[in-house]
């Protein structure tokens, strides 16, 4: 979940491919990834980001995007139950340890993510927090700092290190499907396990919490939207091509979307799953398969 919100934080500020493929690790210091944006991009040089699941909150995952841009810091919040409405605008205190530090902080929402521009003079009092805190209406959105000054460290010397050119890697290839001919709006596709930044792939465990498609998607406009309709193939507890959900995906700016499905009760029955995309109710363009193991 954390790439595809950093995408979509990202875009969200600086408009268009903010964030373009091929950012490369840096460091990792204290559970925080520290990372180059890719060559071109627009915004920041390095981002940092940190998730963890909140045993309060039902395993909840929550995540930190940190990045520098000059005389401002970057600052977004993920949240894995929110339903943000895209650019919905709000202005909340931001508290650190208890007390108030900007009384009014304006945010920017979208899906599961709140994004917001703050000063840089704001870094000292991070580094000196233990805990940040959103006071929202009806429920406060807090996160835990822990390691955030030696991330922070990390996070400066990778602004004053030129990036490396990313080493090419190929994906299992079932993992990776790029879109056929026939698709105008569907470049490629990809499944992941909806927790965290992890590899690709195409096979889940029944317990897997999350299953996540990805689309790079081309040849779209903001108003645009795609309906990924996620069906059970083949499977003892439903009738062949039995349709789970059918979730729609409005498109913006961003080259990056994404659809999921949370893992039933009782855990995802096994057998062969697929979801079909199509643009703008328009006909099935392209779909993307993957399995449950037993």
């Amino acid at each position: 979940m954390v790439r595809i919100a950093t995408i979509t934080a990202f875009t969200l500020l600086f408009g268009g491919q903010a964030l373009a493929k091929g950012e490369t690790p840096f460091e990792t210091v204290k559970g925080w990834e520290i990372e180059h944006t890719a060559p071109g991009s627009k915004g920041p040089a390095c981002l940092m980001s940190k998730s963890y699941k909140d045993p309060d909150d039902d395993d909840a995952e929550n995540a930190l995007i940190f990045a520098l841009a000059g005389d401002q810091a970057i600052v977004t919040f993920v949240y894995e139950h929110w339903t943000w409405d895209k650019n919905e605008k709000l202005q909340v205190p931001l508290v650190l340890d208890k007390k108030v530090v900007i009384a009014k902080s304006a945010w920017t929402g979208d899906a599961q993510t709140l994004t917001a521009l703050l000063p840089t003079t704001i870094v000292p009092n991070l580094l000196a927090a233990k805990t940040m805190v959103l006071k929202l209406d009806g429920a406060d959105a807090d996160f835990k700092l822990a390691g955030f000054p030696e991330a922070y460290e990390s996070l400066r010397r990778c602004d004053s290190t030129p990036a490396k050119a990313p080493v090419a890697t190929t994906p299992p290839a079932a993992a990776v499907a790029e879109a056929s001919s026939g698709s105008a709006h569907i470049e490629k596709a990809m499944t992941f396990p909806g927790d965290g930044d992890v590899p690709p792939q195409t096979v889940f465990a029944r317990a897997t919490p999350k299953i996540l498609l990805g689309l790079a998607v081309r040849a779209v406009k903001p108003g645009d939207s795609l309906t990924a309709v996620w069906i059970a193939e083949k499977t003892e507890s439903a009738p062949p091509n039995f349709t789970i959900a059918s979730i729609q995906i409005p498109l913006g700016a961003s080259p990056t979307v994404s659809s999921s499905l949370s893992k039933p009760d009782a855990g995802w029955p096994p057998g062969q799953y697929r979801v079909d995309v199509s643009h703008n109710g328009g006909p099935i363009e392209f779909s993307q398969r993957f399995t449950i193991q037993p």
